[in-house]
């Protein structure tokens, strides 16, 4: 079943900043670092990736302490719920850098180790911002509190099956799951964010 609300959000790689502490924390280096490797993986993960992300803006109810209901998918979890104490929407969201990314890391895992540890370094702090500015648009109009995914807290990660299925993300985004609940492309992420009522601004 195709949803009809579901809204995308793309962009160049020119367009999304990397964060530096993030990719610094990622290649267990201080944030001042120079590596002109480094370098020559961000010239080729520039032209290798599609930024891709799908999201919808739904109704969260909380029936009960550690339920949050969000009409596609009940979720039992205490840490979810204290997430959202408050919001009675969400926008519910998976990004991803795109197949690609995937493929060139597996090559590089092959032709050179150095090369593969900063670029999949790289790769993954790119996602990271990557999600931290299609979250900027979502949230122009509206104040939301941190993003929550599944697999943080006791938030189960099985939940990326029914929130990737009401994305259409293997349309929309090419995301596939595994019996195991990992997506490909690796470097993809899906998130809950709550909606701060007008109430919780003042």
């Amino acid at each position: 079943m195709i949803f009809a609300d579901i809204k995308n959000i793309t962009a160049p790689a020119d367009a999304v900043e990397i964060n530096k502490n993030e990719l610094a924390l990622r290649l267990k280096t201080d944030r001042d670092f120079d590596v002109t490797l480094l370098d020559k993986c961000r010239r080729e993960f520039d032209k290798t990736v599609t930024y891709k992300c799908a999201y919808i803006r739904t109704a969260v109810d909380t029936p009960h302490e550690g339920i949050c209901d969000f009409g596609f998918m009940s979720v039992p979890s205490r840490d979810l719920y204290k997430n959202l104490r408050g919001c009675k929407e969400a926008f519910v969201l998976a990004v991803t850098t795109g197949i690609a990314v995937d493929r060139m890391l597996a090559r590089l895992n092959i032709v050179s180790q150095a090369e593969h540890f900063m670029a999949d370094a790289l790769s993954s702090a790119a996602v990271e911002s990557f999600c931290d500015y299609a979250c900027d648009i979502m949230t122009r109009d509206v104040s939301c509190v941190p993003r929550y995914s599944p697999g943080y807290g006791d938030l189960s990660i099985s939940f990326q099956k029914p929130l990737l299925a009401r994305l259409n993300a293997c349309e929309t985004l090419g995301i596939t799951l595994n019996s195991a609940y990992l997506m490909t492309p690796v470097k993809s992420i899906t998130a809950i964010m709550g909606i701060k009522t007008p109430e919780d601004k003042k």
